[in-house]
Formats: C-alpha cells, sequence, structure tokens
C-alpha cells in the first residue's frame, strides 16, 4: 500500500515505520502523504489503542526535509511546500490516540518535529537531536516555536542559531524527551509502554490530547502563517538553494573518499 513507510498492527499497537534508510529516512513529498495516512488509518481503526512511529535501521529516525526536493524549490514554491508540512502536522494533532516517537537515531530538522508531535518520546542512548536546518540556510519557524514551547527562549535561541545536535542526555534534561534506554532495548521499551497506554480509558486518553492541542493551537497557526512569508524571503535570498548545493557536494566527496 505504501512506498516510504511500514505499518504494522499487533496486540493493538499501530507501528509506523519510516524506511527510507538510505537518506536517513528523510521526508520526500511522497512520504509526508502517506504517513498522515497511516496516522489516519490507525485513528479510525477500532482495533488500533496506541500507536508507534519509528526509522528503519539504527542510524536515524527521521533526518527532516529531504534536502534532494527542497533544493530545487524558489520562493513562488515554498507556500505549496509548508502546506505539505501544515497538512501532515495538522493530521497528527487530531489523532485521539495516544502516540509514542520511537526515537532510534538521528532526529533533526522536521524530524524532530515529527518526533515532537508524538505524546510520549522514548529514546536510544545513542540518538542524537537538532534544529539544523540554518546549516543549509533555512529558517526554523516552526522548530523555533515547537522549542519554546518545549524549553524556553534561552536553549530555543542557542540551538536554533547554532543549528548544533544534543547528545540523548542533554536532550532528556532540555525535556526534547522523557525517557532513555539502551538502543538494544528501545523496540522492547516502546512497546511495553505502548501496553500500558492502551489498557488506559481511551475517552480519558482522547479529551486530554484535545485539551493539550487547544492550549498550543494558537502558537501553531501563527506560526505556520509566518512560515510561509519565512521561507518565501529565505528562497528568493538563494542561500539555501547555495548551501544545499554545497551540502551535497560535500557529501560526494565524503563518500568518494
Amino acid at each position: 500500500m505504501f512506498e516510504n513507510i511500514l505499518c504494522n498492527l499487533e496486540d493493538g499497537i499501530f507501528t509506523i515505520t519510516i524506511n527510507r534508510e538510505n537518506t536517513y529516512n528523510s521526508l520526500s513529498t511522497n512520504t509526508k502523504v502517506e504517513i498522515a495516512q497511516a496516522f489516519q488509518n490507525a485513528d479510525l481503526d477500532k482495533d488500533t489503542k496506541v500507536i508507534i512511529i519509528t526509522g528503519a535501521g539504527s542510524k536515524s529516525f527521521c533526518s527532516g526535509q529531504d534536502l534532494s526536493e527542497s533544493q530545487e524549490l524558489n520562493e513562488e514554491e515554498a507556500e505549496n511546500w509548508i502546506n505539505e508540512f501544515d497538512n501532515l502536522y495538522r493530521v497528527i494533532r487530531k489523532v485521539k490516540k495516544p502516540i509514542i516517537a520511537a526515537v532510534n537515531g538521528f532526529a533533526t530538522g522536521s524530524g524532530l518535529q515529527l518526533a515532537l508531535l508524538a505524546d510520549i518520546r522514548i529514546s536510544s542512548d545513542t540518538a542524537k537531536y537538532g534544529m539544523t536546518e540554518v546549516n543549509v540556510g533555512l529558517p526554523c519557524v516552526i522548530g523555533s516555536t515547537m522549542f519554546w514551547e518545549v524549553m524556553g527562549k534561552s536553549r530555543t535561541i542557542d540551538l536554533i542559531l547554532t543549528g548544533r545536535l544534543l547528545e540523548a542526555i542533554e536532550a532528556e534534561r532540555y525535556g526534547l524527551i522523557t525517557r532513555i534506554v539502551p538502543a538494544a532495548d528501545l523496540t522492547n521499551a516502546s512497546r511495553n509502554l505502548a501496553k500500558e497506554l492502551a489498557d488506559k480509558p481511551p475517552t480519558a486518553i482522547a479529551i486530554n490530547k484535545r485539551r493539550f492541542n487547544q492550549l498550543s493551537e494558537h502558537e501553531f497557526n501563527t506560526c505556520m502563517n509566518y512560515a510561509v512569508e519565512a521561507h518565501t524571503i529565505g528562497y528568493s535570498s538563494g542561500e539555501p538553494q547555495a548551501k544545499m548545493i554545497e551540502f551535497f557536494e560535500k557529501r560526494k566527496v565524503k563518500q568518494g573518499s
């Protein structure tokens, strides 16, 4: 049914695995559409009690936007590109069932945003986290908004402007994740947590989730509106295109060495 993700339902636990290991599980346009559809399917499925999202392999949960697509964008196309994320994120925010992000590796850029949309984030001890958009010339509007809510002004500004990566232990201290387990234990730990949540009354879970989203709805809408303007300005400067060309040239050199 899907080309870029794997879906599995077992014991009431619906697992969505981003299956693009060769691109560090990056988010292409089609991948975003498929993830949104999988979440909608799981939310409507009476046999699904809990949803887990994770990445294929051990290196990456999700590396964020597929730069092979975004390097071709221009200012006229920025709005449609942001709308792809807007549609995906709104689908996830509307899900009534509990969502666990099992972060098995790098969670960067919109990949970290994807994890932040989950209700609970459980991390392998080898995972790394960051909003790295500045390194490829992109503003980080949505990520800034999510970071601000989780860890406040000072840490948000530090991480957004530097684009640096956090080790799992530091990410836990900052509030980006709430649980760390050894990498080998991540699958079992996330499933055990899912089983615990599956035993909770579903109506109470859904009502709580609705309130959680109400508390952030205004800022979410505002940031999505501003993101269109920000990326239009960014792409009109030519900086993202130039930095992404540089990124892929460095990757070719590294792969050839």
